[in-house]
């Protein structure tokens, strides 16, 4: 797991959780976040150990502190942590 697809995977999680519904289908935002926890679910132990802590060190940066805390809740609320 590298930092740069944590990040990825990061904004993706937020724009599918922020995004008005004029810009993005509130059911198909829920779809996708519902497939992206399914296939970090798959992670072995060890890389889901990695990804919350690259996440931790991500949300860390995040300007907005909703935006921090959105990330640092994500592992519990994708079912991974």
């Amino acid at each position: 797991m590298t930092r740069v697809l944590v990040q990825i995977i990061a904004q993706l999680a937020m724009f599918l959780e922020f995004a008005d519904d004029a810009t993005l289908d509130p059911d198909a935002a829920v779809k996708q976040l519902e497939d992206l926890a399914f296939q970090l679910q798959q992670l072995p132990p060890a890389d889901r150990g990695e990804f919350i802590r690259l996440l931790s060190e991500v949300a860390g940066e995040w300007p907005e502190e909703r935006e921090r805390q959105f990330l640092l809740d994500l592992p519990e609320a994708l079912g991974i942590a």
